[in-house]
């Protein structure tokens, strides 16, 4: 008995001496103990102020084989500000005698009057560990569970997950910034139903998750990007959002040892997913870093492309079809880099994710005003130029002044411009749009919406939005036959009707064969831009088609 109350005496004189709360000391001072007794696993569940608990392995770990071991657990008093649940789990070679047990009750009984200090520790430590808005780690805590991996060597057993939710700010527009953050909450609870307690999910910010899972429960991962619902109150209704997520993947090799280098292969293929392939998930090759690499430094070539003028803007004519006559046409951007023409396709979507865009169509808004300015003074009468600028634009309260500002520096009448905005889905900027729509109208600018018809919300925005003109994408035209019964037709054909009842101009792009002019002009659609009547041209090139304006 003196050799096992002197290593109890020992263990609870070195926590009770510590000043801070520190799990590695706590495992030292219990582990002569667990081994005395042939322990496969101690463990301690704190109670703490949020209502939550806290569990910690103060000897083993979660590996530890339950199905067929002995367990003992000793249950603390509540009224000692919360009841401390201890748990030992046996080897399983070895069984405990009834004596055995009798110490380990003992021992636990003993150690819970230590309760309140372990609980105050395990507050702080868990303030520090883990993140405060959801209740699931944050970095520091994800750092120290990878670093025991890595110490026990068995991080190669994990896989590492960096998820984003998609469209998550619809969810904050939606109900507010407060109900979001709930609603966050509630996911990550979520999230952490699905992973087991050898396995991690931590939050480094924003709507961003990273989750370290054992290799075998890839598939738990894949469910959870395929989405989770989550459910919230607000006014007494219910609200349901179904949120599906993008994850960039990181299988663990068994040379990996720095997290940090984890971490940037996991960063990079978030990055991929969302910018590139739009895949919900990939998973990391050195090919998807090296393509990271080449489109952040495509984006640090922009300002100097733009300094240096290498953006140019060319002109694609629209045509009225009922005299073959130009009446109109729409700046397109190109960019000249490295003795080659790189076409919008290439780089129009890569600036949009990185908020890049904006600063282009003030360019090619300005070149535009420009190149008009130059038309005039030549003694030419021009049409309408009509230029793009993106939905990036709508979180800009002063759009409608910037726009003024750069036409009116070139003194061009507002009717020569006309400002095309993209379809969006989004109900936050359907009324931004309807803002900005107005602001224009009261200055002398028409407005076009651009890609009318491939997203989900064109009736919405019709009804909500008074535009000039509407542009059909090319995906529908390129649909077009001479069946009037083929749904695309029925639909394309109802939407130039009902545009005409509504006094909207209607443009169809992409026309590119006389089958497909004929079958639009038997639709009463008269207004068509695309390769069928002219390529974009350049400023020089369109000046002289201003002068012969008939097809």
């Amino acid at each position: 008995m003196n050799d096992k109350f002197n290593l109890i005496k020992q263990s609870f004189k070195i926590v009770d001496s510590m000043s801070n709360f520190d799990e590695d000391t706590i495992r030292n001072a219990v582990k002569p103990i667990a081994e005395y007794y042939k322990a496969a696993a101690l463990t301690i569940e704190v109670p703490l102020k949020t209502g939550s608990r806290q569990l910690f392995y103060l000897y083993g770990d979660s590996s530890a084989c339950i199905g067929c071991d002995q367990i003992v657990t000793y249950e603390g008093d509540p009224s000692a500000g919360g009841k401390t649940i201890i748990t030992w789990i046996c080897n399983k070679d070895h069984i405990w005698r009834d004596e055995d047990i009798d110490d380990i009750n003992y021992i636990s009984r003993s150690a819970c009057t230590l309760s309140e200090k372990l609980r105050l520790g395990a507050m702080a430590s868990s303030y520090y560990y883990m993140d405060t808005i959801t209740g699931v780690s944050n970095t520091n805590g994800l750092i120290r569970f990878v670093s025991k991996l890595i110490r026990r060597g068995v991080f190669d057993n994990y896989g590492c997950a960096f998820l984003n939710i998609i469209g998550f700010n619809y969810v904050n527009k939606k109900v507010g910034f407060k109900t979001g953050t709930k609603v966050l909450k509630h996911y990550a609870a979520k999230l952490r139903e699905v992973f087991c307690n050898d396995e991690i999910v931590s939050r480094p910010g924003g709507d961003n998750f990273v989750i370290i899972f054992r290799k075998e429960n890839i598939d738990k991962l894949k469910k959870v990007v395929d989405g989770l619902t989550v459910k919230t109150r607000v006014n007494s209704v219910t609200i349901r959002f179904d949120l599906s997520a993008r994850a960039g993947i990181y299988m663990v090799n068994s040379y990996d040892r720095a997290f940090d280098k984890v971490m940037a292969y996991l960063s990079n293929c978030i990055n991929y997913a969302k910018t590139y392939s739009r895949k919900k998930i990939e998973y990391y090759t050195k090919d998807i870093e090296n393509k990271v690499i080449e489109h952040k430094e495509f984006c640090q070539k922009f300002r100097k492309a733009l300094e240096k003028n290498e953006f140019y803007v060319v002109y694609q004519p629209k045509v009225y079809t009922k005299n073959n006559t130009l009446y109109g046409a729409e700046a397109l951007v190109r960019w000249y880099n490295d003795g080659k023409t790189i076409y919008p396709g290439e780089f129009v979507e890569i600036f949009e994710k990185e908020h890049l865009i904006s600063d282009l169509d003030f360019y090619v808004l300005e070149q535009t005003c420009k190149t008009i300015r130059g038309w005039l003074d030549s003694g030419l009468n021009p049409v309408t130029i009509s230029v793009n600028f993106s939905n990036d634009h709508l979180g800009d309260d002063e759009l409608v002044e910037h726009i003024i500002a750069i036409v009116d520096k070139y003194g061009i009448d507002h009717h020569l411009i006309e400002i095309e905005m993209t379809e969006t889905v989004d109900v936050y900027e359907i009324s931004k749009l309807l803002e900005y729509v107005d602001g224009l109208h009261k200055n002398g600018f028409t407005v076009a919406i651009d890609d009318f018809g491939i997203g989900y919300s064109s009736l919405l925005m019709l009804q909500s939005i008074s535009v000039d003109v509407l542009k059909i994408d090319k995906a529908f035209i390129a649909e077009v036959t001479g069946d009037p019964e083929k749904r695309e037709n029925v639909i394309l054909r109802h939407i130039i009707n009902m545009s005409e009842e509504l006094g909207v101009e209607i443009v169809a792009e992409g026309v590119e064969t006389n089958e497909q002019r004929n079958n639009l002009t038997g639709m009463n659609c008269h207004r068509i831009q695309g390769y069928f009547y002219d390529k974009p041209l350049s400023s020089d090139a369109f000046l002289e088609r201003l002068s012969v304006k008939t097809y």
